[in-house]
């Protein structure tokens, strides 16, 4: 499909051919990020999704960021890149929420940058802004 990036691809294209983890650094995180929509699945359990789910997370090249969460709720705000890790200033939620990706050959894990545990798991990406967040 034109225009969507295939997680199983951007963990193949560094040759991966052990389960071995690598935490993204900026580079990796500006160019995986910067102007796409990521899908990403989110555990059962949380606030933003007690049944688990998809919430598309789209990071504008702006630096503005948005979220549709399963719960019905939008998040809007700022992101920005922050040593191996992104960061988002929600205006309505969580300020200075940091995540770091972590990639492995079965695929990318978002993990708090804080205490490590795992925000949810990155399902697709896909070039723009098509929820129109």
């Amino acid at each position: 499909m034109k225009g969507m990036l295939m997680v199983s691809m951007i963990a193949g294209a560094t040759g991966v051919a052990s389960a071995a983890e690598t935490t993204m650094n900026d580079g990796q995180l500006d160019a995986l990020l910067t102007g796409n929509t990521v899908y990403i699945a989110l555990p059962a359990g949380s606030p933003a999704a007690p049944d688990g789910g998809i919430a598309p997370f789209k990071f504008g090249a702006d630096g503005s960021a948005a979220a549709k969460l399963p719960v019905g709720m939008t998040l809007v705000g700022t992101w920005k890149l922050a040593g191996g890790q992104y960061c988002v200033d929600w205006d309505n939620g969580p300020k200075n929420s940091c995540t770091k990706l972590v990639k492995s050959a079965g695929g990318i894990v978002m993990n708090d940058a804080a205490d490590d545990t795992p925000r949810g798991t990155v399902e697709r990406i896909v070039v723009g802004n098509p929820e129109n967040l």
